[in-house]
C-alpha cells in the first residue's frame, strides 16, 4: 500500500524540478552574450513507479531530477573546426596578398605612386633625351641619376619584401605559443573535468565550454581533430573519466589526457638557409620533446601557421633538387645532377651562396661553396664542396648515396616571398647583363675618346666586403660557374642592384657611342639600350621584353590575390552557416528562454499548488479525523 504522504513527495519531486529548470533558464539568460556557451536544460525523467496492491496496479512516484546538461552536436563542431583552419589560412594569404599588390602598385594621376613602370619609362625617356643632346653632360647626369633610380626601386622593393617576411616570420612565433598556451589550458581543463565527473552524478558543464572555447580559436591557427574515449579500469570496466585527445598538424598528438606537448621556433643559422634571399633567423617549427619538425609543408595541414608558412618560404615549387651522381671523399664533395629547367640557367637560381646546407639522401650535410657547370650535351651539376668543419658535418657520405636524392631546402608550391624575389632577382641579372653587353661593346668610347671596351654600367655593391662586385668577363649564362669566386651576375640582387660608382662620379666616362661613324648615328649605343626595352631578341623576361616586368608580377599578385579573396570568401560563408547551424542548437535564443521561464514558472505553481491542496488534506485527516 502507497504511503499517505505519497502525493506529498511526488509534489516536492515536481517543486524540486521546476526550481531547477528555473534556475537552468536564468543561468542560460545570463550568459547569453558569453562566447563558448552552451544552453542548458535540465534532464529530469519519471520516477519508478510503485507497486499498489489494489485494483490500479502500479501508481506512478513523481520526476527524478538527473541534472543540467548542455545541448551540443559535436557534428557540428567537427565541421565547424575543419573549415575554420581553412578559413584562418587564407585570411593569412588575402591580408599579405593584399600587401604585395600595394608594393607593385603604379599609379598615375592625382594620387601617384611610383612603380616600375613609371620609373623605367623615366629612364627610357631619360635614354631617349640623351641620343638628342650628346654633346651636353646634364643629359648624361640625368640618365645616370634615373638609372640610379632604378637600382632605388628594385632595392627599395627588395628590402620590402625582406620586411614582410620578417614581420611574417614574427607573427609565426606568435601562433606557436598560442598553440602552446592552448595545449597547456586544455590539459588542466581535462584533469578538471574528470575530477568533477568522478564520482559519475555531475558533468562539469561550464569546463566543457571553456575547453571547446579553445579548440575553437586553436583551429583557426592549425588543423584539429579531437577524440574523447572513456578510461577504462584494470578490469576491462569503464570509469566516469575520460580521455580527451587534441591532434593538430595532420594527426601528430596535441594532448593527451592530462598531458601536453611544446613547440618551438628555433632560428636557422647563417648556414640554414633555405634561399639565397632569406633574412637570417628564419624560424623552423619542432617539437620540444622529439626535435622534430612540425611539417607544415605537409599538404594534409591547415590553418593560419599554413598561410604564414606558404607566404613566408613559399618558392613556386622550384627549390633546388636532383640526384647525386659523384661523392669524392678525398676532395669532400658532391655532385648532383639537375634535371628541371629553371636549374639550368644559374640566374633563376636561388641557392644560398656560400655555408648553405644541402640533404643528401635524408641526412643534413652543410658546404662552403658551389659550383655549376652544363655540359654539351645540356646536362646540369652542381657540386658542393662540404664543410670541413666536424661540428656541422661530423662524417662524409660515401659513394653508396649515388643515385640518390639531394635537395636544398623544401619545395612549397606556393608563390610566397622567395618566389617574389627570385622574380627581381632574375630580371635585374639578365637585364644588367644584356645591358652591360651592349655598353661594353668593342670599341666603346665616350664623349672624351677614351675607350670603354668591356665596362659595365651596372653592377651590385658587395654589403659585405665594401666596393662593388666586378662583373667584368662574366656572363649570365655561363656554362661554367663558382660561387668561391665571390664575383659574376649570380652575386647581383634586387638588393645591392647599383650604377658602377666610377660613372657615378664622373657623368663624362660614360661610354655613348663606338666611334665607327659620326652625326646623330654616332651615338649607336644609346640606340642599342633604348632597343633593349622593348626588343625580345635582345632579351626575354618570362616570354616579354624587358619593359614587361611589373606587368608578369603584377599578373602573379593579382591571381594569387583573387584567389585568396574567392576562397576566403567562400569559407567565411561556410563558416557563418556552420554557426549559424551550431548557433540553433547550441546557443541562447531570449524568445526560447523567455517562454521557458513562463513554462517552468507555471509548472512551479502548479506543483506549489498541489502542496497546499494536500495540506489541506493532510490537515483534515490529521487534525480533524480521530477520537
Amino acid at each position: 500500500m502507497p504511503s499517505t504522504f505519497m502525493g506529498l513527495n511526488i509534489s516536492y519531486s515536481g517543486l524540486v524540478a521546476s526550481n531547477a529548470s528555473l534556475n537552468t533558464t536564468a543561468n542560460n539568460i545570463a550568459n547569453i552574450e558569453t562566447d563558448g556557451y552552451s544552453r542548458q536544460i535540465i534532464n529530469q525523467s519519471a520516477s519508478a513507479a510503485m507497486r499498489a496492491f489494489a485494483s490500479y496496479g502500479c501508481i506512478g512516484a513523481g520526476v527524478d531530477t538527473l541534472g543540467a546538461e548542455r545541448v551540443r552536436d559535436i557534428y557540428y563542431d567537427e565541421k565547424y573546426w575543419n573549415n575554420n583552419s581553412k578559413l584562418g589560412e587564407y585570411d593569412k594569404k588575402q591580408y599579405y596578398c593584399a600587401i604585395i599588390e600595394s608594393y607593385l602598385r603604379d599609379e598615375r594621376g592625382t594620387n601617384e605612386i611610383k612603380g616600375f613602370t613609371t620609373i623605367f619609362s623615366e629612364f627610357h625617356s631619360a635614354m631617349d633625351s640623351l641620343s638628342n643632346h650628346t654633346d651636353e653632360t646634364n643629359y648624361a647626369l640625368e640618365f645616370i641619376g634615373k638609372a640610379g633610380n632604378l637600382c632605388e626601386y628594385f632595392n627599395i622593393l627588395y628590402n620590402n619584401f625582406q620586411k614582410m617576411q620578417t614581420d611574417i616570420n614574427d607573427e609565426i612565433k606568435i601562433k606557436v605559443d598560442e598553440i602552446n598556451s592552448a595545449a597547456q589550458q586544455i590539459a588542466l581543463l581535462n584533469k578538471q573535468i574528470n575530477m568533477v565527473e568522478a564520482n559519475g552524478t555531475a558533468v562539469a558543464n561550464d569546463l566543457r565550454d571553456k575547453r571547446d572555447l579553445l579548440i575553437d580559436q586553436l583551429s583557426a591557427v592549425v588543423d584539429v581533430q579531437c577524440e574523447e574515449r572513456p578510461v577504462k579500469d584494470i578490469t576491462g570496466d569503464e570509469t566516469n573519466t575520460n580521455e580527451y585527445i587534441v591532434s593538430i598538424a595532420g594527426g601528430q598528438t596535441l594532448v593527451f589526457g592530462n598531458d601536453y606537448r611544446q613547440l618551438e621556433c628555433v632560428p636557422r643559422k647563417d648556414w640554414q638557409k633555405a634561399n639565397q634571399n632569406d633574412v637570417d633567423g628564419l624560424f623552423d617549427v619542432k617539437w620540444t620533446d622529439s626535435d622534430n619538425d612540425l611539417g607544415l609543408n605537409a599538404s594534409n595541414v591547415r590553418g593560419e601557421l599554413k598561410g604564414l608558412y606558404e607566404m613566408r618560404d613559399g618558392n613556386n615549387d622550384e627549390a633546388f633538387h636532383g640526384k647525386i651522381s659523384d661523392v669524392n671523399r678525398m676532395d669532400k664533395t658532391v655532385t648532383v645532377r639537375t634535371t628541371e629547367g629553371y636549374l639550368n640557367d644559374i640566374s633563376k637560381s636561388t641557392l644560398p651562396l656560400n655555408n648553405g646546407q644541402v640533404m643528401l639522401s635524408g641526412e643534413l650535410y652543410y658546404y662552403d661553396s658551389y659550383s655549376f657547370e652544363t655540359d654539351e650535351d645540356g646536362n646540369t651539376y652542381y657540386t658542393f664542396k662540404l664543410s670541413e668543419d666536424k661540428s656541422k658535418n661530423p662524417s662524409i657520405p660515401t659513394s653508396d648515396i649515388v643515385g640518390n636524392t639531394a635537395r636544398v631546402g623544401e619545395q612549397v608550391n606556393y608563390q610566397g616571398i622567395p618566389y617574389y624575389l627570385e622574380q627581381m632577382n632574375e630580371w635585374v641579372r639578365d637585364y644588367a647583363y644584356h645591358f652591360n653587353e651592349i655598353y661594353g661593346v668593342e670599341n666603346a668610347t665616350d664623349y672624351n675618346g677614351n675607350t670603354h671596351e668591356g665596362d659595365i654600367f651596372f653592377t651590385g655593391d658587395n654589403t659585405v666586403n665594401g666596393g662593388q662586385y666586378s662583373l667584368k668577363g662574366t656572363s649570365v649564362n655561363d656554362k661554367r660557374y663558382d660561387t668561391s669566386s665571390g664575383n659574376g651576375y649570380f652575386m647581383l640582387t634586387a638588393g645591392n642592384f647599383n650604377v658602377e660608382k666610377s660613372i657615378q662620379n664622373d657623368a663624362s666616362t660614360l661610354a655613348t657611342h663606338t666611334g665607327e661613324v659620326d652625326g646623330v648615328a654616332k651615338y649607336d649605343i644609346i640606340d642599342n639600350l633604348k632597343d633593349l626595352s622593348t626588343n625580345k631578341d635582345r632579351m626575354t623576361f618570362r616570354g616579354n621584353n624587358a619593359q614587361s616586368f611589373l606587368i608578369c608580377l603584377m599578373g602573379d599578385s593579382g591571381l594569387n590575390a583573387q584567389s585568396a579573396n574567392n576562397f576566403q570568401e567562400i569559407y567565411a560563408n561556410i563558416e557563418e552557416s556552420i554557426a549559424n547551424s551550431r548557433y540553433s542548437v547550441s546557443g541562447v535564443d531570449s524568445d526560447e528562454e523567455a517562454a521557458n521561464m513562463i513554462k517552468f514558472q507555471n509548472a512551479y505553481s502548479l506543483a506549489s499548488k498541489m502542496i497546499s491542496v494536500l495540506n489541506n488534506c493532510y490537515d483534515r485527516l490529521i487534525t480533524q479525523t480521530g477520537v
